[in-house]
């Protein structure tokens, strides 16, 4: 009985002293910004894929592309032929590299920092549950890096698929570099 009653106590104690009992205050819920909505159209896709790179949020960058438990593809991106023969890694890039780039990409850049992307002269051909999208991009960057500031245009050949979900993603990723300028693929070779 004595034993009884001295584990009730060291137990109410214990109980007590840590807290367990006592209500906190809510944390904000995780959200993946205020400009991303779901993909329900080739133009909510671009325009998603537009703010997350000037957000700088990697879940809304991630969300434009394909998920395969979402869809049975894998994404894959083909880099600009000039930018591949300095940047090796570009030969290998999946998903995991999308993410790593985009992560170091917020990280090096300084508090601050801006990034703009435009897209001009979109030519969507429709295939169904599927389109391919050509368009020009100039991804412009201000920042007190060095490394990463400055103006990236070229290309882009975009084949983008509806998933179960009913949105939009892109699932194939050509860069297509113009003259001698720096395109995305060298943004993505240079912060990889």
């Amino acid at each position: 009985m004595i034993k009884n009653i001295l584990y009730i106590t060291f137990l109410s104690a214990f109980l007590i002293s840590c807290d367990l009992l006592t209500t906190r205050d809510p944390e904000d819920p995780d959200k993946l910004g205020s400009s991303n909505i779901p993909a329900t159209s080739p133009q909510v896709l671009l325009q998603n894929l537009k703010s997350s790179m000037e957000e700088k949020i990697l879940e809304n960058y991630l969300a434009c592309l394909v998920d395969s438990s979402f869809l049975k593809k894998k994404f894959q991106f083909v880099p600009a032929t000039g930018s591949v023969t300095q940047y090796p890694v570009l030969n290998i890039w999946d998903l995991s590299s999308e993410r790593q780039y985009f992560n170091n990409l917020k990280s090096n850049l300084s508090q601050g920092a801006n990034i703009s992307l435009q897209f001009i002269n979109a030519v969507n051909t429709p295939l169904g549950d599927s389109a391919i999208y050509s368009l020009d991009y100039t991804l412009q960057i201000t920042s007190n890096n060095l490394t990463f500031a400055g103006q990236y245009s070229g290309s882009a050949l975009l084949k983008i698929f509806l998933d179960s979900r009913n949105q939009w993603v892109i699932v194939d990723w050509q860069d297509i570099k113009k003259e001698n300028l720096l395109c995305w693929s060298d943004l993505k070779g240079r912060t990889y």
